[in-house]
């Protein structure tokens, strides 16, 4: 499970994040939904470290961590899928899986069972991952994530410039997670898989989470999302 508590954020002394406050459980999708720059993104680069934490607590697999620790989250089972897709271009698909596999001293039999599970992956493993499709570039940014076998994983707008087949394949591989028993926390603008995945919608607003609720109407729609 993932908690957080009084969350306060930010870069050096501009503050973002106000006294945030959120869970997600075993099996849940939690959507932060809001406009451009209101601290959707923030929000998951504070819980692991990137940001500024200037208050607050979270709680993930029953381990409070404060402040400078929150750097600790990836050891402890959180998988961080950042919105830029972290691949490494020069490298192959089986060098980008390599790599994480290595510098946590993992059995390279584990990328047998990604093979498995993303097939266009496994005809592509020698392939530089620059050459790759912007789709299948952020499926291996998944896979790297998914072979430590994470309980959490926050997602940063995971569909961003992606083509339709690549975003079905995208919530499919959400939708997976979730029913694996996974907690994701998932910042995404795409309405239909928002309304579709989401156990619940956190609606934000200059940094706070203003409302949560399971469906979007029209009304909270155009209130926070101006569509």
């Amino acid at each position: 499970m993932l908690e957080v508590s009084n969350l306060n954020a930010g870069y050096g002394a501009v503050q973002v994040i106000r006294e945030l406050a959120l869970n997600v459980r075993p099996g849940e999708v939690v959507s932060l939904v809001g406009r451009n720059g209101v601290g959707k993104t923030t929000t998951l680069k504070a819980l692991v470290g990137v940001a500024d934490v200037m208050s607050g607590a979270v709680v993930v697999q029953g381990k409070t961590l404060r402040g400078a620790q929150l750097s600790d989250m990836c050891r402890l089972g959180v998988g961080y899928i950042a919105q830029q897709r972290e691949v490494c271009p020069d490298l192959t698909v089986e060098q980008n899986l390599l790599l994480p596999l290595y510098a946590n001293r993992l059995n390279r039999r584990q990328i047998d069972d990604v093979y498995a599970r993303f097939e266009r992956l496994s005809q592509r493993r020698k392939q530089v991952a620059g050459s790759l499709s912007g789709g299948e570039r952020k499926l291996l940014a998944f896979a790297r994530v998914m072979l430590l076998k994470p309980k959490v994983y926050l997602i940063d707008e995971p569909t961003e410039g992606l083509m339709p087949q690549a975003i079905e394949d995208i919530g499919r591989l959400i939708a997976d997670l979730q029913a694996g028993g996974a907690c994701v926390l998932l910042v995404e603008q795409n309405l239909e898989m928002i309304q579709r995945l989401s156990t619940r919608i956190c609606l934000m607003n200059n940094g706070r989470i203003e409302a949560t609720v399971s469906r979007l109407d029209d009304h909270l729609i155009q209130k926070f999302l101006g569509i």
